[in-house]
């Protein structure tokens, strides 16, 4: 697919649907990390004006130190919240303060950028009881000591890493998840699968390869160094690229005029 073809499936899509694979992952202040966020900067330049959902296997968090995951920022405005926003003109104030009463507005919830995360691989800045005595998670540095208040055992990643990995931690935003990725169904959804390989494909790979059979208006794009191939069953609608996933989206982001 050339530059064109890009602009147009992006320009075109109503829905995103992003996967972060192993290529994605980095050890904070190795010189991969700084590889990596440059990619983020690039992807958010291609996705920010869209409804997207990101479901990433890295732990490290980095994405959360970048643009993309700013729990400031608001993310792209659904169409749901684009209806909620006509404009009424000239009409009547007490015509429209009776419609609104016979029609009352639904509140519209906001997403911050965060919001549009899920790392069910867990998260390796957040600390859990290595011994799994409480399903409590605490943030960085709120125990100072790094040990449980519980039981005094060591605090260890929220991660699959962990003995016991307390899962609570990420379930919220995979039910936030699962509820936008049903809105996908008969939408012009471009899902975009990053740098996933064959370490656990029940949760990205071959869950996208679902999304993209069943939802007729889905396009696939996969892009791994080893591992591009798609299904026989989509192969009218889905591509495989066999390139370094981090530099293919910086490379994508710089010849796009979006």
């Amino acid at each position: 697919m050339d530059r064109k073809e890009w602009e147009q499936r992006l320009a075109g899509c109503e829905k995103i649907l992003i996967g972060l694979g192993e290529e994605w992952m980095a050890e904070r202040g190795s010189e991969k990390e700084a590889r990596i966020i440059k990619a983020y900067g690039s992807l958010y330049n291609l996705i920010k004006d869209k409804d997207y959902f990101i479901i990433t296997r890295a732990t490290d968090a980095i994405i959360y130190d970048t643009v993309l995951g700013s729990r400031r920022e608001m993310a792209a405005s659904s169409e749901q919240a684009k209806r909620g926003t006509l404009s009424c003109g000239d009409a009547d104030p007490k015509m429209i303060e009776k419609m609104d009463q016979i029609f009352p507005q639904q509140p519209v919830r906001q997403d911050f950028r965060w919001d549009r995360i899920v790392a069910p691989w867990g998260n390796e800045t957040w600390r859990q009881c290595s011994k799994a005595c409480t399903r409590d998670i605490w943030e960085p540095g709120e125990i100072p000591d790094d040990r449980c208040p519980h039981c005094g055992a060591p605090l260890t990643g929220n991660t699959r890493q962990a003995q016991v990995y307390i899962e609570e931690g990420y379930l919220p935003q995979w039910e936030r998840y699962t509820r936008w990725l049903a809105g996908t169904l008969n939408q012009d959804t471009l899902i975009l699968e990053l740098g996933v390989g064959f370490e656990e494909p029940g949760v990205i790979r071959f869950p996208f390869e679902k999304t993209t059979y069943f939802n007729r208006k889905a396009f696939l794009c996969r892009v791994n160094k080893r591992f591009p191939q798609t299904a026989g069953e989509i192969k009218e609608r889905a591509v495989g690229i066999g390139e370094d996933s981090l530099e293919w989206i910086v490379n994508l982001e710089k010849s796009c005029h979006l």
